[in-house]
């Protein structure tokens, strides 16, 4: 990966967000730290690179194909994410607007991956907004949406269908978490602050689909590729955007439309299920 894609302020946020400096990388002991990485990017560190856990990373930073450092690194801020809500620590707002850029900034340099355009080249069959759970009453609107994104592609204005993927997205999981606020409040993988599950109404998009994916409301695809959409707030506002140099490509705005279908086709499965089935394994996608 090269110095102009990856530059040492991003390296700095991740070493700090990581606990680098330590010598250490998040909590992981050698034989964890190895597992992880090669479940993520399939190789073992310790077979080609020597040294701290922190030197190693390092050194998989400088050395990997830019796609393989962006999977890694979108696996350690999952990572670090999940230890937050493991051990009921509050996300401070430096980290939570760390986390968020530097998710979008390696989600972006992901898109080229093999697993990504298997995901782009998936068939999720006939979307039919009639067929979505009957708690879920903006079927009309969704329809409306989905025909807009499709105008947005052929014009290839990657923003705008970024923001309507999104904001779809959320919108469908908010109404339908609102509709099931005890099994989602319930689900351990609810957002807390200061030690208490967070009114479901605030919940944020990026929250919503990991209790759906917890709640098996949501497959796995959708949970693998959605931070080309969890973040799409973070950039309605023009001087955020300038900020963080966000300029979505055209792929970015593919994978985020591919992530709402895949989502919309498991919310079709949720109603084969009935209500009832929040909870359990989804049919295989």
């Amino acid at each position: 990966m090269t110095s102009g894609s990856f530059d040492n302020a991003t390296k700095q946020l991740l070493e700090r967000l990581f606990g680098m400096p330590t010598g250490y990388v998040l909590d992981f002991s050698n034989s964890t730290f190895s597992s992880f990485v090669e479940t993520a990017i399939g190789f073992d560190p310790y077979e080609r690179y020597s040294g701290s856990k922190a030197v190693i990373l390092r050194q998989i930073w400088l050395q990997e194909p830019t796609f393989v450092v962006a999977k890694l690194n979108l696996d350690l801020l999952e990572r670090w994410r999940i230890n937050k809500l493991a051990n009921d620590e509050a996300i401070s707002a430096f980290e939570h607007e760390t986390y968020d850029k530097l998710a979008a900034f390696f989600s972006e340099r992901q898109s080229d991956s093999p697993e990504t355009l298997a995901f782009l080249d998936k068939d999720f069959g006939d979307i039919d907004v009639t067929a979505l759970p009957s708690e879920l009453t903006s079927q009309q609107i969704v329809s409306s949406r989905l025909d807009e994104i499709d105008r947005c592609l052929g014009a290839e204005a990657p923003l705008a269908v970024i923001f309507l993927a999104g904001s779809t997205l959320e919108g469908l999981l908010m109404e339908l978490a609102m509709a099931h606020s005890p099994t989602y409040i319930a689900s351990s993988a609810a957002p807390k602050q200061k030690g208490s599950v967070k009114p479901v109404d605030t919940w944020t998009l990026a929250e919503l689909i990991t209790v759906s994916r917890a709640l098996n409301v949501l497959g796995q695809d959708v949970s693998k590729h959605a931070d080309q959409v969890r973040n799409f707030r973070n950039y309605i506002h023009p001087r955020q955007q300038l900020r963080e140099r966000f300029e979505p490509r055209m792929e970015t705005a593919r994978i985020a439309h591919q992530v709402l279908v895949a989502a919309v086709a498991d919310l079709q499965r949720l109603h084969g299920r009935g209500s009832a089935g929040l909870g359990e394994p989804p049919s295989p996608s």
